[in-house]
């Protein structure tokens, strides 16, 4: 069946008139850095739970975010290989990642590893699609991913869970957590191990690579958090996360990383008097690898870390109206065995934010200013606008700029970095149409952004050196449909996104975007059972800049199944890629085969 059927067909079997009820009450904090419900943010979200987590029996970051609007990722093989996040369309570097509040990822590359963060000690996800950069600054150009991590709560309860499956894949995982008068407080633990698949295909040309062997993967993690709120009401909460393990993989130079992802935060939330809400909040993410050649010496070490402090204020200055004023300090560091021109660089950014509703109306205004040692200055602005009729349907209005700093390797790689790099800058309009009524929820949204002054490789034509530059724009327009549903005791999800990615420089769509997706979920509870399925369906994508390396589109069904035997012992099933389908998101590199893998769980909460 070709993509076209598939997305058709699924599309319009989701469209059936449903019957049933879906009513969610939902409160983000990535959108506008302060608690407001969904139904007020003049912008697209999702929310990831940790019960979506749990009933899709995902092992890591990529396959949950490959499933939602408006994200396609990429990957280089199986798990923990390098894996690439188009949020929107645009590139991987323009998605700013969060960890309760704190920024990660690599200050050197300026990408962040999430195939290498564990689900199991995620409790939500929030996405927010749109420009952020008005609220925290670079790279949150096609949007923001916030994870907070589990948290403690009522009385002690553990949780802990085991399973095997295809590839010599196997896991353990356990948690205690609770809350004793004033002090929550969870701890966890997680060991991933798999010895994996031949992730690449041989490759010809003058660097071919002929390396066919399996391709393992294994990652360590750690996760303690505590919470406490005193009698005169301050509260604290400090967090650490710390995963590190292996991951090999097929190349020339390099095939194989050891890894080091930890990041660490705390935060102190105070009401001095009524109206003001005062919110301190520090941190620091490592983002360390050493690489190791074929033969087995070394290679390369690259370590970087990123240090920041957030002050925010909040101010109820009168009904239905907040305003913000905060600042944010960061310090960026890299070390390793590369003789970067520079090692550190600072970045001051100060921001305002004004939330103001009258009647069935909202407004939110912000603007934030940003001061780097390494490159200058920038500023960006967003407004949004939103009214919500009686019967459920919303409709919203916004438009934003951001920017994406230049990497240490872009502006200080020895003879690549170019040190006069300006950032990318970017400008986006949005409109979205939502509805919540007893039958379901449902959201159209349509956006288009403009981004300047793109980093990219050239080449000197008098020296032949490869160097960074400024020098490609793109445009980017698309449209998401989505809608959740009952249909006669089945739950549906679908959603769809038609993108157009061009580079305005050359006509040529972006590098690995396709133009069309679909996600289709169908799951029905019975009695101790529960059963769903899922499709992901793809069009096809170009490997190169220059559109002439083609890769087909796909249609992949997972099945997933569990049995509570009581109220806390669980067995779970899923087999992904039921129809054993062989595609690539990245040219000559492997995707999964047909697997399978169950555990069992158990849970006193």
């Amino acid at each position: 069946m070709t993509f076209r059927l598939i997305f058709v067909a699924g599309f319009l079997a989701s469209l059936v008139p449903p019957v049933g009820a879906v009513e969610l009450a939902e409160i983000v904090v990535t959108a506008t850095r302060t608690p407001l419900s969904v139904s007020q943010v003049p912008a697209a979200s999702t929310i990831v739970t940790r019960d979506d987590i749990e009933r899709q029996q995902v092992k890591s970051l990529p396959e949950i975010l490959k499933t939602l609007a408006g994200v396609d990722i990429t990957e280089s093989g199986g798990p923990g290989k390098a894996t690439g996040v188009f949020l929107r369309g645009t590139e991987s570097d323009h998605v700013l990642f969060l960890v309760n509040g704190i920024r990660i990822g690599s200050a050197s590359a300026g990408l962040t590893s999430l195939e290498l963060l564990p689900v199991t000690q995620i409790d939500r996800i929030e996405v927010i699609r749109g420009p952020r950069a008005s609220q925290w600054g670079s790279e949150a150009i096609g949007g923001v991913i916030q994870i907070f991590t589990r948290t403690g709560s009522g009385d002690p309860g553990m949780s802990a869970g085991a399973g095997a499956g295809t590839f010599g894949s196997y896991a353990i995982n356990g948690g205690v957590g609770g809350e004793i008068k004033h002090t929550d407080y969870r701890l966890d633990g997680s060991y991933f191990r798999t010895r994996g698949f031949d992730t690449r295909q041989p490759v010809s040309g003058p660097f071919g690579l002929d390396q066919p062997d399996d391709d393992g993967y294994d990652n360590a993690s750690i996760h303690a958090r505590v919470g406490h709120r005193f009698d005169n009401g301050v509260e604290v909460d400090s967090f650490i996360w710390r995963t590190s393990g292996t991951t090999e993989f097929d190349g020339s130079f390099q095939d194989e990383t050891d890894f080091l992802q930890q990041v660490i935060g705390g935060s102190a939330v105070y009401a001095p008097i009524q109206g003001w809400k005062f919110t301190l909040r520090a941190g620091e993410n490592r983002d360390d690898s050493d690489n190791f050649a074929p033969d087995g010496s070394f290679a390369s070490r690259f370590d970087t870390k990123r240090q920041e402090l957030s002050i925010q204020n909040d101010f109820s200055v009168a009904q239905h109206q907040l305003f913000t004023l905060g600042a944010d300090l960061r310090k960026e560091k890299v070390a390793g065995s590369t003789d970067f021109t520079a090692t550190s660089r600072d970045n001051t950014g100060v921001f305002t934010q004004y939330l103001a509703a009258a009647g069935s109306h909202q407004l939110l205004a912000s603007l934030r200013y940003d001061d780097n040692e390494a490159y200058g200055t920038d500023t960006n602005g967003g407004l949004g606008w939103s009214y919500r009729w009686p019967d459920g349907v919303r409709v919203y209005a916004s438009y934003g700029t951001a920017f994406k700093a230049p990497s240490f390797n872009e502006l200080f790689f020895p003879a690549f970095g170019n040190p006069d790099l300006s950032p990318e800058t970017s400008k986006s309009y949005e409109l979205g149409v939502e509805g919540r009524q007893h039958w379901g929820e449902w959201g159209v949204h349509a956006y288009r952004t403009d981004i300047d002054d793109l980093i990219v490789t050239v080449s000197d034509p008098l020296t032949g050196v490869f160097f960074a530059d400024n020098v490609d724009r793109a445009r980017i327009e698309g449209v998401e449909a989505e809608l959740a549903t009952d249909f006669a005791g089945w739950q549906v999800t679908a959603i769809a996104s038609l993108l157009t990615p061009n580079n305005r420089s050359t006509g040529k769509r972006l590098r690995r975007r396709v133009k069309k997706s679909l996600s289709l979920d169908v799951s029905r509870g019975l009695g101790r059972w529960r059963a769903s399925a899922r499709l992901l369906a793809q069009g096809d994508r170009f490997e190169d800049a220059q559109n002439t390396i083609r890769l087909a589109g796909y249609g992949v069904v997972d099945l997933i199944g569990q049995y509570r035997f009581t109220r806390q012992l669980s067995v779970r099933a899923k087999i992904g890629n039921l129809f054993d389908k062989q595609y690539q998101t990245a040219d000559t590199f492997n995707s999964r085969d047909r697997n399978i893998f169950v555990s069992l769980h158990y849970a006193n909460r």
